[in-house]
C-alpha cells in the first residue's frame, strides 16, 4: 500500500506498521550479513536510529544529499518514517555489502507492496545492478531497465549512474550497445552534465581498455584479498583516484611534470583513470601484500597489454622487487629496462638496486653490479653518493661500505 493509505491511524498504529513493513522485508536474513545488519532493530525506535545514520551517511558520501532529504521526509501527519523510506535503508544495507542480489528482491516486495520507489531508491539499486553485472548479467537488465524508468517518471538520474550503466553495458555487451542506450535515453531528454565525458570516438578506446581491465581483474582474481581489493576500485573509485594523486605527485617531484600532466588531462577526457595508472595501482597492491610473484605477472601483463610504464610505475616496481631478495636480478632487469627508455630513475631506485646486490655477499654479485653501475653512466645516469649516503641512513655500516665501495670504484675509473 502506499503511504499515503494511513491518514488517520495513530502514531502507535503507524509504528507498528512500519515495523511489519520491516519484518516482512528482511524475513530472509539468513546469512550473517543480514543479521548482523537487521537482528539489532527490534522496534521502532532502533529502526528510526538506523534511519538517521543511514541518512547521514547517504548524504555526506554518496553525492545524494537532495535526494536523500527528499526521501527520508517522514509523514507529514506524525513524524513516522515512511514506507518506500524502510525499503530503501534495506535496499542500501543490501547494496553496501555487496548484496545486489538480495536488494532487488526487496525492492520487488516494495514494489508487490504498491510502494513507488524515490529518486534515491532507483539510484541506489541501479548503481549496485550496473556495479556488479559482471557478476549476473541479468542485472545489467535490470539497471537499463530502472533508468529508463526513472526517466519516464520524470526523475533525473545523475550523471555518475550514467557512466556506471554505460561503462557495464560496454563491458559486459558491447561499445555497440552502449551507444544505442546512450541515444535512448538522449531521445527521452536525458544529457549528462558537462563535465562528463560524452560518448565519442577520440577517447572510447582507452575508456573501453580501462572498463575491461576493471572486470578482469575482479573476475580472474583468485586471491580473496585481491579480489576484494579490485572490487572495491570498480564501486568506489575515490580510492583509486587517492592512488593516482599519489602518482601524480611523485612524478612532479622526481622532475617528470609533463607526465603528471599527461595522466591529469587524461582522466578528464576518458573519465576513469588512464590505464598506466590502473596497472600500477595493481602492482602497488600485489606489493602490499607481499606478493612478489604477483607482482611481476602483472607487470608483464600491463606490457602484454600495450601499455607503457611511466617512471613512477618503475619506481614502484623496482624497489618492491628488491624488497624481496628472491626477486633482485628481475629488479636489474626492469632498472635497465626503464633505463633503455630514457627514463630517468630517481636516487632511491638506483640506491634499492645496488643495496639489493650488495646484501648478497657474494663476488659475484659484487661485480655484476660493477658492471650494472657501468651501464649507469654509459646512459647518463650517473650515481650521486651523497645522495646515496641520505637514503642509506639507518643501513648496517658494513652494508653502506658494501655499496658505497661498488659505486665509488666506477665513479673513480
Amino acid at each position: 500500500m502506499e503511504d499515503a493509505g494511513l491518514p488517520n491511524s495513530s502514531a502507535d498504529d503507524l509504528k507498528k506498521h512500519v515495523m511489519k513493513v520491516f519484518e516482512e522485508a528482511t524475513k530472509d536474513r539468513e546469512d550473517i550479513y543480514s543479521k548482523y545488519m537487521f537482528d539489532p532493530i527490534r522496534d521502532y525506535d532502533s529502526l528510526n536510529e538506523n534511519a538517521i545514520r543511514t541518512y547521514h551517511v547517504l548524504a555526506a558520501d554518496s553525492g545524494l544529499a537532495d535526494e536523500t532529504k527528499e526521501l527520508f521526509k517522514p509523514r507529514p501527519e506524525s513524524g513516522i518514517l515512511t514506507d518506500v523510506a524502510v525499503y530503501t535503508i534495506i535496499i542500501w544495507a543490501y547494496t553496501y555489502v555487496d548484496k545486489t542480489e538480495a536488494a532487488l528482491k526487496v525492492y520487488h516486495r516494495m514494489i508487490a507492496a504498491g510502494v513507488s520507489p524515490t529518486c534515491c531508491t532507483y539510484i541506489i539499486l541501479i548503481d549496485s545492478l550496473a556495479t556488479h553485472s559482471s557478476f549476473d548479467v541479468s542485472f545489467l537488465g535490470y539497471a537499463k531497465k530502472y533508468f529508463l524508468e526513472m526517466l519516464d517518471k520524470g526523475m533525473k538520474p545523475p550523471s555518475t549512474s550514467y557512466m556506471t550503466v554505460v561503462d557495464a553495458i560496454t563491458c559486459c555487451e558491447s561499445a555497440e550497445k552502449a551507444r544505442e542506450f546512450v541515444e535512448q535515453i538522449q531521445a527521452k531528454g536525458f544529457t549528462p552534465d558537462s563535465y562528463v565525458p560524452h560518448f565519442g570516438e577520440g577517447h572510447l578506446a582507452e575508456a573501453m581498455k580501462g572498463i575491461k581491465l576493471y572486470a578482469d581483474l575482479v573476475n580472474k582474481a583468485t586471491d580473496k584479498d585481491m579480489k576484494k581489493e579490485f572490487l572495491n576500485w570498480q564501486t568506489k573509485p575515490k580510492g583509486l583516484s587517492s592512488l593516482s594523486v599519489k602518482m601524480i605527485k611523485a612524478l612532479i617531484k622526481d622532475g617528470n611534470a609533463d607526465d603528471a600532466i599527461k595522466i591529469c588531462k587524461r582522466t578528464a577526457e576518458i573519465g576513469m583513470q588512464p590505464t598506466v595508472v590502473i596497472h600500477t595501482c595493481v602492482i602497488e597492491a600485489y606489493l602490499k601484500l607481499g606478493k612478489t610473484k604477483d607482482v611481476l605477472e602483472a607487470y608483464w601483463g600491463m606490457l602484454a597489454a600495450g601499455v607503457t610504464p611511466n617512471s613512477y610505475t618503475y619506481t614502484v616496481l623496482i624497489k618492491g622487487l628488491t624488497a624481496d631478495p628472491n626477486f633482485f636480478r628481475d629488479a636489474k632487469k626492469c632498472f635497465l629496462e626503464m633505463m633503455e627508455k630514457g627514463l630517468r630513475p630517481n636516487v632511491a631506485t638506483y640506491t634499492a638496486v645496488i643495496e639489493s646486490f650488495a646484501k648478497q655477499e657474494d663476488k659475484a654479485c659484487e661485480e655484476e653490479c660493477k658492471e650494472l653501475v657501468e651501464v649507469m653512466i654509459s646512459k647518463g645516469f650517473v650515481p650521486n653518493a651523497k645522495a646515496m649516503m641520505e637514503v642509506l641512513k639507518g643501513r648496517p655500516k658494513s652494508l653502506i661500505r658494501g655499496i658505497m665501495n661498488i659505486v665509488l670504484s666506477k665513479l673513480r675509473s
